[in-house]
């Protein structure tokens, strides 16, 4: 698949965390997808459609956006900002009521139309601090 193609598919995963749409993940994401930032998920793109609705069921008014993206080959590089606002549970906490902002960059290897693998890396400090936890000592 051309670069642009593969950009286009990048983009879908980025609408599936903007729209919560989980049925995007069939047509973006390969049957065997492993997301090496989550290693004790099985394969399949069922372990990312409930981080996106559990995500979606903790943050309201929620925006994701791809600030750039690159590409070369079957590999895409993006960095994102993802904001919404705490108004329900999510990982364990209650909701704050607080606007937050999260960035981070994703690398995504796609193979034949969807994507393989992904490598995630966020601002996971800043984002648990702006809903008011605090860094351990």
């Amino acid at each position: 698949m051309s670069i642009s193609a593969n950009k286009a598919i990048a983009a879908k995963y980025v609408e599936m965390w903007d729209s919560g749409n989980t049925d995007i993940a069939d047509e973006i994401l390969a049957d065997d997808f492993v997301d090496h930032s989550y290693p004790e998920q099985p394969p399949g793109p069922t372990s990312i459609k409930k981080r996106v609705t559990a995500y979606h069921q903790g943050f309201h008014n929620t925006h994701h956006s791809a600030n750039f993206m690159l590409g070369e080959d079957n590999m895409v590089a993006l960095y994102f900002t993802r904001r919404g606002k705490h108004k329900g549970m999510y990982a364990g906490f209650p909701p704050t009521g607080k606007e937050v902002v999260l960035t981070g960059a994703d690398f995504m290897r796609i193979e034949h139309g969807k994507i393989a693998e992904l490598w995630s890396a966020q601002d996971g400090l800043t984002w648990a601090q702006q809903i008011g936890l605090k860094a351990p000592n």
